[in-house]
C-alpha cells in the first residue's frame, strides 16, 4: 500500500505522470527503503488511469473486506465480531511482535481492488 499511497500523493501534489523516483523520494522522505519492482508495478497499474474515479470506484468494494482482530467473515463476506471476555483482553500475547500473524511485515499486498 506504501506504494499506492506514494503514486497518489504525487499525483495529489501535482505531477501528473510520477516516476520511479518521485515515488522513492516521497517514501524516502520518511526513512522507508523502497522495491524498484514493486514501483514499477504500481506505476505501470495506475498510469494514465483518473485516481479520483480509481478510488470513487474502489469505495464500494471496500466494504466488503473483512478484517480486523476481533472479527471474522461468513461465506458471504459479512463481518461477524466474536465476543471477548475482560479475561481474554488482559492476557498477554507473548507471540506478538507488532508483525502480522505470518511474519511479514505488510508490505506483500494485492492491489486487486484498486486495478480492476
Amino acid at each position: 500500500m506504501r506504494y499506492v499511497a506514494a503514486y497518489m500523493l504525487a499525483v495529489m501534489g501535482g505531477i501528473e505522470n510520477p516516476s520511479v523516483d518521485d515515488l522513492k523520494m516521497i517514501i524516502g522522505s520518511v526513512g522507508i527503503d523502497s522495491d524498484n519492482e514493486k514501483i514499477n508495478l504500481v506505476i505501470s497499474k495506475l498510469k494514465g488511469k483518473n485516481i479520483e474515479e480509481l478510488v470513487l470506484k474502489s469505495q464500494g468494494l471496500l466494504a466488503s473486506v473483512c478484517g480486523g482482530s476481533e472479527s471474522t467473515c461468513n461465506e458471504t463476506g459479512t463481518p461477524q465480531v466474536k465476543e471477548v471476555s475482560r479475561e481474554d483482553k488482559e492476557k498477554p500475547n507473548d507471540e506478538d511482535d507488532g508483525n502480522d500473524s505470518d511474519g511479514s511485515d505488510g508490505s506483500n499486498v494485492s492491489f486487486g481492488l484498486l486495478f480492476d
